[in-house]
């Protein structure tokens, strides 16, 4: 018989216990027993485990905490501050400042909302009183930017105010005639104190949905928000600033402590008590810190490659390999709507022993400090950890607003690309759809001429163009002060392009651009070779007591690169009929 045939009929391999003293059972299999006794001596002295060290754990930890709470928000880099209302988002706060603008749409329903509350006029003084009230607060017609009657640039948006205006008065126009104490003519005794307290019920209600409105952190020059927090933090004044804010969430290294330009001494307020059970944080791929333990395979640290000129990897793999066990997690309870700061930190170890945990005191080995605003280096701050109202789990729709901030080397300009539009419907708009207006005739050649001139070649009428001028030098100013203008700076101001026919389009409707009626300017290191997006997006949140608050909020993210817009000036074309 042949080997092959021998073996043919093994198809697995199983463990199979020959010795009878152990009962049939794998103990004396599992138990990994070592010959030689000494390797297993050896090899702990080569991982220096018989270095005399207090290794405990900690098993519980005493954290004394105290805050002051924020109660002043201030608006933009400077000027005066408003009293924080609790509770509130501080998203709310900052992006939802500026004009009052109410769309078509949002006005009508407003208005229709306060002829719902003359139910119980009679039917003819009802009737009287909504047509005094049309007359009094008519819907504003949608803007056709100089397109005229025949080709509007928004034919929804007329076409809405069409079907709405005999039926309903414009809600924000009829806020302003009630707050000034205004009554249709003509009402008096019941039907008079009916109205009054239609009105004050109404007015109530149109302030809660459309809030008065606040001075705006939009710097439009930097395409970011910029505003500010306040709290008493002992005999002083602090100020948590947010300089480059660009929409979304305020989370906490977002701010920069500006304490006065002098160290912040904490106070010895009155601390909050935290007792917690540590955890010990964890990673994946981090590893075992057990001898006969299986680590997981889903990260391969020897694989990782790097040379002595690579600190970053070498630091991650120090990391892992010889401090990865030694951070724990205590999780503490804190207030919302406070500045906080640690008072004292007791540890419980495994051994009985009690240690006090003093913080750091080299500045520049902190973690998770506040930068010093008014420190050119950046500095850490005093050690505080702002905790305030956000806008967590908000809901966001698409933009109704989008322009696209670009550069065009070929024609030395910057653009900015009016893409979307908020429609008089409230709907997002794409201005690229709308009735293109042809441009007038170029000046006729002379008799015989084979070339004709033409000024400028045509461009979109969304397409804004953003000139550069020289940047005045200036003082320093900013938050934490920054650099004057170096000589041979520029920034783009926003132009237009004439147009030659029916009067021309508009160049800017939206708001991020603003409309024509006063120069606009952007500095020239926000729109880099990029570009960058900027767009207007509704939010909706709820807070902590249910509260619905909902805004317009704008949002900066990266561009699409260059564009070129292929505009030339003073072109010689072959005339029509003519020889080239």
């Amino acid at each position: 018989m042949t080997d092959a045939a021998r073996f043919s009929h093994f198809h697995r391999l199983e463990p199979q216990v020959r010795s009878s003293g152990s009962g049939g059972q794998l103990d004396e299999s599992l138990e990994a027993r070592v010959a030689d006794p000494l390797f297993l001596l050896a090899r702990q002295w080569q991982l220096a485990e018989f270095r005399g060290e207090d290794g405990g754990s900690p098993v519980l930890v005493t954290i004394g905490t105290a805050g002051a709470e924020v109660d002043r928000f201030r608006p933009g880099t400077g000027g005066p501050s408003a009293p924080y209302p609790p509770g509130t988002p501080v998203e709310y706060l900052a992006e939802a400042g500026g004009p009052r603008e109410l769309t078509l749409r949002a006005a009508a329903r407003a208005g229709a909302r306060f002829l719902s509350l003359l139910g119980p006029l009679s039917p003819g003084v009802r009737a009287d009183v909504t047509r005094k009230l049309l007359q009094k607060c008519p819907l504003a017609r949608p803007a056709d930017g100089g397109a005229g009657p025949e080709h509007p640039i928004d034919p929804a948006g007329l076409a809405l105010w069409r079907v709405l205006r005999p039926r309903t008065p414009d809600g924000d126009r009829l806020a302003r005639e009630l707050s000034s104490g205004w009554r249709p003519a003509g009402l008096a005794g019941a039907a008079a104190a009916l109205f009054d307290e239609a009105a004050d019920r109404w007015q109530r209600w149109f302030d809660a949905e459309h809030p008065v409105p606040s001075p705006s952190t939009w710097v439009t020059e930097r395409l970011e928000h910029r505003f500010g927090v306040e709290a008493e933090v002992g005999d002083r004044r602090v100020v948590l600033t947010a300089p480059e804010y660009p929409g979304g969430s305020a989370d906490p290294y977002r701010f920069d402590l500006d304490a006065g330009g002098t160290p912040l001494d904490l106070p010895d307020a009155p601390a909050t008590r935290h007792v917690s059970l540590p955890t010990r944080a964890a990673y994946p791929g981090m590893p075992a810190d057990r001898w006969w333990e299986f680590e997981d395979a889903t990260v391969n640290m020897p694989a990782i490659e790097a040379g002595p000129a690579d600190l970053a990897r070498l630091l991650v793999m120090e990391f892992a390999n010889v401090y990865g066990n030694d951070h724990w997690i205590v999780p503490v309870d804190l207030e919302v709507g406070k500045l906080h700061w640690v008072t004292g930190l007791n540890v419980l170890d495994t051994f009985g022993g009690k240690l006090d945990i003093a913080p750091v005191a080299h500045r520049q080995l902190a973690l998770f400090r506040l930068s010093d605003a008014r420190d050119e280096a950046g500095s850490p701050g005093a050690p505080l950890l702002p905790l305030l109202s956000q806008a967590h789990a908000r809901t966001e729709g698409g933009a109704v607003e989008e322009v696209l901030f670009v550069r065009d080397e070929m024609a030395n300009l910057g653009w900015g690309i009016e893409r979307v539009v908020q429609s008089a419907t409230g709907r997002p708009r794409a201005r690229a759809d709308e009735f293109p207006l042809e441009e007038g005739p170029d000046p006729a050649p002379g008799p015989g001429a084979a070339l004709a001139y033409r000024l400028l070649t045509p461009v979109p009428p969304y397409w804004v163009p953003l000139v550069p001028v020289p940047l005045v030098p200036g003082p320093a100013g900013g938050v934490g002060g920054a650099a004057p203008a170096a000589r041979g700076a520029v920034r783009f101001r926003r132009g237009v392009v004439r147009r030659t026919a029916g009067g021309g389009q508009p160049g800017a409707v939206g708001r991020l651009l603003e409309p024509e009626v006063k120069p606009v300017y952007f500095r020239d290191e926000e729109i880099p070779r990029a570009g960058v997006t900027v767009s207007r997006v509704p939010v909706a949140v709820r807070d902590g007591q249910g509260r619905l608050y909902h805004w317009v909020g704008r949002r900066v993210r990266a561009g699409r690169g260059e564009a070129a817009s292929g505009l030339a000036f003073d072109a010689a074309l072959p005339a029509q009929g003519g020889t080239p």
